[in-house]
């Protein structure tokens, strides 16, 4: 299978603002930012000793950061009417300035762009919920702008929590670590690292040293508080204190809260505010002519807005934006999320552009959330008397929509008033002022997953699928296939072991028959013949002969004391073959023979053979083991694992698949963590994917895939006109076998290619163009799981141009157009013979 290949390295992106830089900006000042941070808190500290140091600490002047970790507890323990939460609200309520609650994300360091948004999103919600349930006060959590995170030596780039409202990041140290502040071009610090201490009464002088180059950040873990008799712990924190607040020299030390971080001069703090207009049901002519008149004059004074209609009174409404750049001068395209299978895609924007829904409503819970649904954080001006009020109060520092009914637009001195607020606002040196699409393009996570996940979702057929009925000339065009690929079996399977080779050069005085055959092969073989039986190429009385003759050759051989089917055996001797065992191969092998039982001709001739291995000795924890030169080797790592996990249930053993990630999870959050999965294990084709289909149904982890498969190769299509269709296969050349497939964690579609060597010169771009190949068998595949013209297109060329004397050519070269002909394979025609028998059965 193919090995990973990491086209983008997340975690090696650098910050536009190094340490250095700005610790060289901090040198000419003489005040040292502090920031003093009590970790190890959760839902279960003593509410009564963390009240003592948090009122000491604001006596004292010193403001405090607290990092609270609701990950650690149950979740009666994070209710708002709690003793921890009663606590640490009333102290944020009243000392406003001077204590900042912060929600930790523990692994957010090692996440991708878009789990970084959800985490951050709910954490947020999580933190929200525990202090302040469904009251206002929820929303001061939000002025914060920070989040806290284990620190890791190679951190992904923090480039998805601004979709969430943060700014700020604290990735907390094991140990005392330099600190090292980085700030990234999207506008979000991230500060690594910091000193460790004890909350005692007598610290070293090293601990607070006089000056440092950067913010200085101290962590107290509220774990320490435990060891103090509660009469010395007010003293023993006001000292502590006391210390940290004392400066030598000239210097004074500058006590700030994490939100604060992004205001010190070194990081030129900006935020953004979209301006957006909406038209109410019963708007005008006049109403929109109005509307477009100030946009102009708006716009002529530097002030870009966009509009659409009104959707705040809908919960379920929003805003469609494509990520793409588009003419500002349309009206935004509306969404209703019905049901969570709809994604909220509006219609008249599939297979257009990339995009994602956006929704304004007030006191939205900010942030992506589980339906990928981009929740705004939104000010609406509806009464024109109170414009400059309105905004005055509840602007803030933070990004932010501004949502003006265009009704007011009727009224000269009301445009006057706003036209004038907005010039303030954006001339007050941190505000920068977009349309909704802008703010959204801005904030929202990307990256390849992300990418195509979103191409997945503009491309996705509509949920009912049609019945293919095939007209009279399609059927006998089917049949006539049918009779090639059946010819490669009448022609090369050995009349003694009833075996068939692996591939075969029919070439004249080029003859060469490979005749060694995987287990996969032998599945493939096995599938061919209930396929040619029941399209009736061959009679009931050849087909049970045939079954009878190979399933002696797969009877196993005993090795370390395991009797297992073998790696590989010879076609044209008996019972001759390997001690290795492959579990993807014999996934393949068991799919076949389960199929076999079932099928009315030869039921229960293969269940004594499948019972007399010893399978469940190759499986450890859940996990289907090859067995290489006597040593267990994980098939985990691979797209054949999901497939040889339900063949080996349906002979009823229990193993785990990589794919199984939708659990617990909303279907964006699952599907966003299957395509992870997926691209970690290597590039995806159209084997053994779209085999489960016809052979179990197909697994709800198994049609996303192939949803997200065929989008790519549509996409590719519709943009540059050539047909795509990767799986793996032989080729008639060295390196002889490919696999190829969509590589999921590169930017853009890389139709990415492997070999068995796994050699880097066979993954080069070069490499790829030049064997790029159309597979003669994932053509009829997708015939056979989707009703689509693309797939008809795809069987049309394979049909013309694939054919060889002895069944269909494995594949078609992508640059020269042509097919290996004279050479073929097993599994091609195999594939084919099935897919064809499919079609058939579902017509009929």
């Amino acid at each position: 299978m193919i090995g990973r290949r990491t086209f983008l390295k997340w975690g090696t992106a650098a910050p536009v603002f190094l340490s250095q830089q700005i610790a060289a900006h901090a040198a000419s000042a003489t005040a040292q930012n502090t920031l003093i941070v009590i970790d190890g808190i959760d839902c279960s500290t003593a509410p009564d000793r963390l009240a003592i140091v948090l009122d000491t600490f604001v006596r004292e002047g010193l403001p405090v950061t607290c990092l609270i970790d609701l990950g650690r507890v149950n979740q009666s323990a994070a209710e708002p009417d709690g003793a921890f939460s009663k606590m640490l609200r009333e102290r944020l309520e009243n000392n406003r300035g001077l204590i900042q609650a912060v929600p930790i994300v523990r692994r957010l360091g090692e996440m991708t762009p878009y789990f970084q948004a959800r985490a951050a999103h709910e954490a947020l919600q999580a933190l929200q919920h525990a202090l302040w349930g469904d009251a206002e006060g929820r929303l001061q959590v939000l002025s914060g702008q920070t989040i806290a995170c284990d620190m890791r030596e190679q951190a992904v780039a923090p480039s998805g929590v601004r979709a969430s409202g943060i700014r700020n990041i604290l990735m907390r140290p094991h140990v005392s670590t330099r600190v090292r502040p980085e700030a990234w071009e999207d506008g979000v610090l991230r500060v690594v690292g910091g000193q460790r201490v004890a909350l005692q009464s007598a610290q070293t002088p090293s601990i607070f040293q006089a000056r440092q180059p950067v913010e200085r950040v101290l962590y107290v873990s509220a774990q320490d508080f435990l060891s103090f008799p509660l009469a010395r712990l007010g003293p023993t924190a006001a000292r502590f204190a006391t210390q940290v607040l004392q400066q030598a020299g000239d210097d004074w030390v500058s006590p700030i809260l994490a939100a604060d971080l992004q205001f010190r001069d070194a990081y030129a703090y900006k935020r953004q505010m979209a301006l957006h207009f909406v038209l109410e049901p019963d708007a005008t002519p006049q109403d929109r002519a109005a509307l477009t008149a100030f946009r102009l004059e708006l716009n002529d004074v530097g002030l870009p807005s966009s509009f659409g209609s009104e959707t705040v009174s809908d919960p379920e409404g929003g805003y469609w934006i494509t990520l793409n750049e588009a003419d500002p001068s349309m009206e935004l395209e509306t969404f209703k999320r019905v049901e969570e299978e709809t994604r909220g895609v509006p219609s008249a924007v599939r297979r257009t552009a990339y995009g994602l829904a956006a929704a304004l409503h007030e006191r939205a819970k900010v942030g992506l959330n589980a339906h990928n649904i981009l929740n705004l954080p939104t000010i609406h001006i509806r009464d024109g008397r109170t414009i400059s009020q309105a905004l005055e109060s509840s602007l803030g520092t933070g990004d932010v929509v501004l949502v003006v009914s265009a009704k007011l637009l009727r009224v000269r001195a009301y445009r006057n008033t706003l036209s004038t607020a907005l010039q303030a606002v954006a001339y007050d040196g941190i505000t920068s002022i977009v349309s909704l699409p802008d703010y959204v393009r801005r904030l929202v996570p990307r990256g390849p997953y992300i990418t195509h996940f979103r191409r997945t979702e503009v491309y996705r057929q509509p949920p009912k699928k049609l019945p293919h009925v095939l007209q009279d000339k399609e059927r006998a065009q089917l049949m006539a296939d049918a009779k090639v690929a059946w010819s490669y079996f009448e022609r090369w399977t050995n009349p003694k072991t009833g075996l068939c080779p692996a591939t075969v050069n029919s070439a004249a005085g080029q003859r060469r028959l490979h005749e060694a055959v995987t287990m996969w092969d032998v599945g493939s073989h096995i599938f061919a013949l209930m396929a040619a039986v029941d399209l009736e190429l061959i009679s009931s009385k050849q087909f049970q002969g045939a079954i009878r003759r190979i399933l002696p050759n797969i009877a196993g051989r005993p090795s370390q004391g395991r009797l297992l089917p073998q790696g590989w055996i010879a076609t044209d001797k008996f019972k001759w073959g390997t001690k290795d065992f492959d579990g993807c191969d014999a996934g393949r092998l068991l799919a076949a023979l389960y199929n076999l039982d079932m099928h009315p001709l030869a039921k229960d001739k293969s269940a004594p053979t499948v019972a007399a291995w010893d399978l469940e000795a190759v499986v450890k924890e859940g996990i289907i083991y090859s067995v290489e030169n006597g040593v267990l080797a994980s098939t985990f790592r691979s797209h054949c694992a999901h497939y040889a996990a339900w063949a080996f249930r349906t002979w009823g053993i229990d193993v785990l698949s990589p794919y199984e990630v939708f659990q617990g999870q909303s279907r964006s959050d699952g599907q966003m963590a299957l395509l992870e999965v997926a691209g970690r294990i290597g590039p995806l084709g159209a084997e053994p994917l779209l085999m489960e289909a016809m052979e179990f149904g197909m697994s709800t982890e198994s049609a996303y895939l192939a949803e997200v498969l065929f989008a790519a190769q549509l996409e590719e299509y519709d943009e540059t006109g050539r047909l795509i269709c990767v799986s793996e296969g032989p080729i008639n050349s060295p390196p002889w076998f490919l696999y190829q497939g969509l590589q999921f964690d590169a930017q853009g579609r890389i139709w990415a290619t492997d070999t068995v060597a796994g050699l880097n010169a066979h993954r080069t771009k070069a490499f790829r163009e030049q064997y790029l190949s159309i597979s003669s068998k994932g053509a009829y595949l997708w015939s056979a799981y989707k009703n689509h013209p693309f797939c008809d297109k795809l069987r049309r060329l394979v049909r013309d141009k694939a054919k060889t004397p002895y069944g269909f050519a494995s594949s078609i070269n992508q640059k020269t157009g042509q097919a290996s002909q004279n050479y073929s394979d097993i599994n091609t025609n195999a594939v084919i013979l099935q897919s064809i028998a499919q079609l058939m059965k579902a017509e009929a």
